[in-house]
């Protein structure tokens, strides 16, 4: 197996498409990992009789769009005038694109907006980049290359947002947050952004308006929205027992949405993903139309069927493998009282080392004391018999993190794994694979009006 450092050292190189539906006697799977360090596919072998499914998005097979067609998409704004007229006259420009915990591929975009801005006049050496991480930690230069492309850090100049300075007064949301953004974004002539449709707890969907907020805000603001916006509360599922996504009307994403245009956003692209981190959807144009349409295309694409009466959950953190903590429930869905939990996050960088919302909250939980607030994890979901975290990269930091249960057991070779499921598991066993819960979501409607 590759040391950390030699995928550290590592470019994202192509890759092929994951398999069809794998049948329920195979006794492997081939799961895509190691996003943004090669995305690699490797395979995980089971005992042999043990029944293997995949559960795989209902758009898994959606096609790649091809360079033509995302410049098409970006051609054919939503709410907008054309890029090119948008710019037209201007000098300046910044373009905000999201971290590596975000599986975005912006690399396939920034071409063809870069293409638009140089039409316009805008010159190359005034288009800056700007890392909009929110309250993660910084990228590094090799970090941003994979992100926007080599072409991208060669010709452009990017920074990383910042948000405890260098930040500018915008006046109130009407949920009375104090809007501070990111002076360099926000004081030049042409403000566009990147970003992916994910489901997420707070707005519906990421991406969007949430790119500005928390991406290019100050701590302030970004906590405010955390915090003090509170969200109405609504049924969760429709009558046929499918999860809503909530958009319309919400509080916190209004309160993004009336920060992005105290920002000022004039431009806006809108990505979809499929199960190996490239493009099958893009709209673009206004930060708020585009995303409602890219979000009504998003919730059909992502939707996944769970498992039923499990024995095993398998859960691959695939494509964000420095935040696999959230992928922590996929383990419940489908498991029978009783099962087992394996989170894969082949990811070399491991979770991510901070968060300045959580890191708070941690921090209050135990008083400012390390060892009292690891004493507050978590524990594991309660129907599980035990929960198994794999990585050939695992740090003792991840597991003494306090939303990870203490009964957490962390290994670092899959035979172990296999061991230890064995252990537990006799007979007849049935294993669920989700292959890429970084992006998938179930069975969902979205409440956005027609």
């Amino acid at each position: 197996m590759p040391t950390r450092r030699e995928f550290l050292a590592a470019t994202a190189t192509g890759a092929t498409s994951l398999p069809r539906n794998a049948d329920p006697a195979q006794s492997s799977v081939l799961l895509r990992t190691h996003d943004w360090f090669g995305d690699k596919l490797e395979r995980f072998e089971f005992p042999p009789g043990w029944q293997v499914r995949t559960y795989h998005m209902k758009g898994y097979q959606a096609p790649v769009l091809s360079a033509g067609q995302i410049r098409e998409a970006i051609l054919k704004p939503v709410g907008t005038k054309p890029l090119s007229e948008i710019a037209a006259g201007k000098t300046t420009a910044t373009i905000a694109v999201d971290d590596m915990t975000r599986p975005t591929p912006a690399h396939d975009v920034v071409p063809h907006l870069v293409a638009e801005l140089n039409a316009a006049g805008i010159r190359d050496e005034n288009i800056l980049f700007v890392i909009g991480h929110g309250a993660h930690p910084m990228l590094n230069a090799m970090e941003v290359a994979q992100k926007i492309g080599q072409e991208a850090v060669r010709r452009h100049p990017w920074i990383n947002h910042n948000c405890w300075e260098n930040l500018v007064d915008l006046g109130v949301t009407r949920h009375k947050n104090q809007v501070f953004a990111d002076t360099y974004y926000c004081n030049a002539d042409v403000k566009i952004t990147i970003s992916n449709l994910k489901a997420h707890g707070y707005p519906g969907y990421g991406g969007g308006p949430k790119m500005i907020l928390p991406g290019v805000c100050g701590i302030k603001t970004i906590r405010y929205n955390h915090y003090e916006v509170k969200q109405t509360s609504r049924p969760r599922r429709d009558a046929s027992g499918a999860e809503i996504i909530c958009m319309h009307e919400n509080e916190k994403r209004q309160d993004m949405i009336d920060a992005a245009r105290a920002v000022g956003v004039d431009f806006s692209v809108q990505t979809v993903c499929n199960q190996d981190r490239k493009l099958v959807h893009v709209v673009a144009g206004d930060i708020v139309d585009a995303h409602n349409q890219a979000a009504r295309y998003a919730v059909n694409h992502l939707a996944t069927e769970y498992a039923k009466s499990a024995d095993i959950i398998i859960v691959n953190a695939y494509p964000r493998g420095l935040e696999p903590q959230a992928d922590i429930v996929w383990g419940t869905r489908g498991l029978k009282e009783g099962g087992s939990i394996v989170l894969i996050n082949q990811h070399p960088m491991g979770r991510a080392a901070w968060h300045y919302v959580d890191q708070l909250v941690f921090f209050q939980r135990g008083g400012g004391n390390y060892f009292k607030q690891r004493e507050q994890r978590k524990q594991r979901p309660s129907q599980a018999r035990q929960f198994l975290w794999y990585s050939q990269y695992l740090q003792a930091r991840e597991l003494n993190m306090p939303d990870v249960s203490p009964e957490t057991m962390g290994l670092r070779d899959w035979a172990d794994v296999i061991d230890r499921l064995k252990r537990e598991h006799k007979g007849d066993v049935e294993v669920a694979v989700y292959p890429y819960t970084g992006i998938q979501h179930g069975i969902a409607t979205l409440d956005l009006p027609s």
